[in-house]
């Protein structure tokens, strides 16, 4: 049955990195817990399973765990070569059920496959992406998808408010909310990192002004910024950003309950010097009028989005 564990979190936080925390966090404290029996028809998660996939079955546990579960997780596979190893038995185990789609993809497309796999196929009113390093506690989606239902946007586990600097913003000069600084309540931002969570409408036209640059496959490695882009175009649409509320210090509503442990790996972007080109990014969606929190309303170039 769809709802019976396969105690992956348990086995992991118990026998390999004993965390009890973690395990209460997730809803899985006890051996053979099952997974939420009801799942949302209106919500599917999607997986990035790219530069951390030893990561991956823990990660998709977590969404099953969710008091507001998916009706589909996808788990997007994108070339992973040279990188850490495949979770083979896992993937082959998953590929089984009727809740789950595994896609693999031959190319890297960087950050984006997820978000293009997301337009293309997505039929949900609502679709969760997450990061390679994201677990969420069991009450998260719950509580970001009762948000998004009340005051529609583009909500995220962990959002950043540039400050206003002498020059004009930089990427490096920010305010956090959410993961990690236990932000109580729901807050806008400029924009959002580590868990999107949005109506899967949108993303097509979030989408279409993608610089063809971006679609390069030869160094995807060496471009970023979906999160800045993905709020800049939604700002063009009159679509804000915001951290849902993480209800103060470390609980289940928390978008990340290991960001830290998972996220300091050889092959994270602020490690392997991805995020170098984030700041061109910025300024050249500012250039094109990109209204930021602490900078009031910015007066386009003329041309096209970028």
């Amino acid at each position: 049955m769809s709802n019976e564990p396969y105690n992956l979190l348990h086995t992991y936080y118990t026998a390999i990195q004993p965390n009890p925390r973690v395990l209460e966090l997730t809803g899985a404290s006890k051996l053979h817990a099952p997974y939420t029996r009801d799942r949302d028809t209106d919500l599917t998660v999607i997986i990035n399973a790219y530069a951390r996939p030893e990561y991956l079955p823990l990660i998709w546990e977590s969404f099953q765990y969710q008091s507001r579960r998916p009706g589909e997780t996808w788990i997007i596979q994108n070339n992973p070569e040279g990188r850490s190893g495949r979770p083979e038995n896992f993937l082959l185990e998953v590929k089984r059920r009727n809740d789950t789609r595994v896609i693999d993809s031959g190319l890297n497309h960087g950050c984006w496959f997820r978000f293009f796999v997301a337009a293309l196929y997505c039929r949900t009113k609502f679709v969760v992406i997450c990061d390679d390093d994201t677990m969420p506690g069991r009450l998260a989606l719950e509580t970001a998808v009762q948000e998004l239902e009340r005051q529609p946007g583009v909500y995220g586990g962990r959002g950043i408010i540039l400050d206003s600097v002498p020059g004009g913003p930089s990427y490096w000069h920010h305010t956090l909310f959410g993961w990690p600084v236990a932000t109580a309540t729901t807050t806008r931002v400029d924009f959002v990192q580590q868990l999107w969570i949005l109506e899967t409408a949108w993303l097509p036209e979030l989408l279409k002004h993608l610089p063809n640059r971006l679609f390069a496959t030869e160094k995807p490695g060496r471009e970023c910024g979906e999160e800045l882009y993905v709020s800049y175009i939604a700002d063009k649409l009159e679509i804000p950003s915001y951290v849902y509320g993480h209800g103060g210090p470390l609980n289940a509503k928390w978008s990340s309950i290991q960001g830290f442990e998972m996220g300091d790996h050889p092959n994270a972007m602020y490690v392997s010097g991805g995020l170098q080109h984030a700041d061109a990014h910025l300024s050249e969606y500012v250039r094109y009028g990109w209204n930021l929190l602490n900078y009031g309303n910015q007066k386009p170039v003329k041309g096209s989005v970028p």
